[in-house]
């Protein structure tokens, strides 16, 4: 049976942006600039830590503070290596913040769905990296509101991130609500709590969930229009 939807939210990285894309680059370029050895051990280790991190941040277990640094502290930690871990936190988050890396088929997207639905951007990341991006890859237009968890103090999937999103959507009905996003946690079960309908994109290689009651599943952002039956330009 087709259900039709008022307002679609979409998360930013790795929905949208290609975040791992912008993630691995970013992060290169920072340790090379230390001279510090990069490999593709390297980048998974960080992507565990980094994994860790912001599960804690999402779970209100460390500050968003402690969530800047922590993570490089814990990488130079792992390989044993004396660096500042604060300067290597501000020059990843400088090279990342000017990242225009893009899912294919996002922008195209976009704007096909423009005009048809109302739609707002929520994401889990730090002010100064989410806005530039913003900013580079013009993506902010396509919007009515944009949720960033730096700014607003509270990250998803907790029902306060939520509570500020629909509040900008005016009182509209939570069943006429779809999120979109990769985060099986943060994305999915957080909006389905919410009472919002929710669309999984599993990109490929990530774990399956098979208790996750997603109200769609996708494994590429180009599948959105056609599985979930929506209308399109």
């Amino acid at each position: 049976m087709k259900k039709e939807y008022d307002w679609l939210l979409f998360d930013a990285d790795n929905t949208l942006w290609d975040f791992s894309a912008a993630e691995a680059s970013s992060l290169e370029r920072t340790l090379r600039d230390r001279d510090i050895d990069w490999s593709d051990e390297v980048l998974g280790q960080y992507r565990i830590i980094n994994h860790q991190a912001w599960s804690d941040y999402e779970r209100g277990l460390i500050p968003k503070e402690q969530l800047r640094t922590v993570r490089f502290s814990r990488l130079l930690e792992h390989y044993r290596l004396d660096h500042p871990a604060e300067e290597l936190s501000f020059n990843y988050r400088t090279y990342l913040s000017a990242s225009t890396h893009m899912l294919p088929g996002a922008i195209d997207l976009l704007e096909s769905l423009k005009g048809r639905y109302r739609m707002g951007l929520v994401t889990n990341g730090l002010k100064e990296v989410q806005r530039p991006r913003l900013a580079a890859t013009n993506l902010g237009k396509h919007f009515e509101f944009i949720v960033i968890s730096d700014e607003i103090g509270v990250a998803k999937p907790q029902a306060a991130f939520f509570d500020h999103a629909f509040k900008q959507m005016g009182g509209v009905d939570k069943s006429r609500v779809l999120m979109v996003g990769d985060n099986p946690n943060a994305d999915i079960q957080g909006a389905l709590d919410y009472g919002f309908d929710a669309c999984w994109l599993r990109h490929p290689g990530a774990a399956n969930k098979p208790k996750l009651e997603a109200t769609y599943r996708i494994r590429d952002i180009r599948e959105l229009a056609k599985t979930v039956c929506l209308q399109t330009a």
